[in-house]
């Protein structure tokens, strides 16, 4: 629970400070929506501990694969209801 919500945090704060501000100088084509992700993937990865990311990987498996597609997901989620 604690990791979808902290990859829902990244999803906003990149939103809110890259992807918006991208979309204004209408430059948010496929480079910056790599750039998007590859921002809010490493926030995550940076939020979590060692020991964190130790115990998810035993939880989950591929703890990045999971992370990729939850943040997938989330920004999906985001467009389908204009968050």
């Amino acid at each position: 629970y604690m990791l979808d919500v902290t990859i829902t945090s990244c999803v906003l704060a990149t939103t809110q400070t890259y992807v918006d501000a991208m979309k204004k100088e209408n430059g948010f084509n496929a480079k910056a929506q790599t750039t998007a992700f590859n921002m809010t993937k490493d926030a995550v990865m940076k939020l979590l501990t060692e020991e964190a990311q130790k115990y998810l990987s035993s939880a989950v498996g591929d703890l990045e694969l999971y992370i990729s597609q939850k943040i997938e997901a989330e920004v999906k989620f985001n467009k389908s209801y204009n968050v």
